[in-house]
């Protein structure tokens, strides 16, 4: 794999960051298999996931955070940080590391930290009755599925749990990194 175009987004947070997932008008189907999420799918004015791998390179280079925006169906926002955002690369699953938390809302993410990402052709999870990926129609970095899952269908499923709402119902998601530095200037 060379070189790559990506997203920047400094609108939402400041300068300086890379979107890696973009959910804003359910044009995009994000029930695929495990070399589509490797190389990534969909359209940058639109529903995207820049691709496993990419997102892995990018992040193996020097410490990246993570920026998540949500806005709910009822048009309420909130915002994550995680400070050490990561992923492994494909021969560890792409596993999920995230750092400290800071947000609007409950920590739904970290349920997931450490898991391999699922495809429905590659059970990674640890949900012992099926594949969470097949059974939610998306690939994610399920555990015994999931707190929050941010490449759900649209609907009933594209889904933040915060503890003190229940589930909070999603119109738009985006996953955003940058650089930790970028933080300091």
């Amino acid at each position: 794999m060379g070189l790559f175009h990506v997203l920047c987004d400094s609108q939402l947070a400041g300068p300086g960051w890379i979107a890696i997932q973009q959910r804003v008008g359910g044009n995009e189907n994000f029930t695929r298999d495990w070399a589509t999420f490797r190389k990534g799918f969909g359209s940058f004015g639109s529903d995207f996931f820049l691709g496993l791998e990419k997102i892995h390179r990018i992040t193996s280079l020097q410490r990246f955070e993570l920026y998540i925006h949500l806005v709910a169906q009822n048009e309420n926002t909130y915002n994550i940080r995680y400070d050490d955002f990561k992923i492994s690369d494909e021969d560890n699953g792409y596993a999920l590391s995230l750092g400290k938390f800071n947000g609007t809302i409950a920590d739904s993410v970290k349920y997931s930290e450490n898991m391999k990402f699922t495809t429905f052709d590659r059970d990674n999870d640890k949900y012992d009755s099926g594949n969470c990926a097949a059974w939610n129609k998306s690939g994610w970095w399920h555990k015994y599925c999931f707190a929050c899952h941010l490449n759900a269908p649209y609907g009933k499923n594209l889904r933040w749990w915060d503890h003190r709402y229940n589930y909070i119902f999603l119109e738009e998601v985006k996953m955003l990194i940058r650089p930790k530095e970028a933080m300091k200037k």
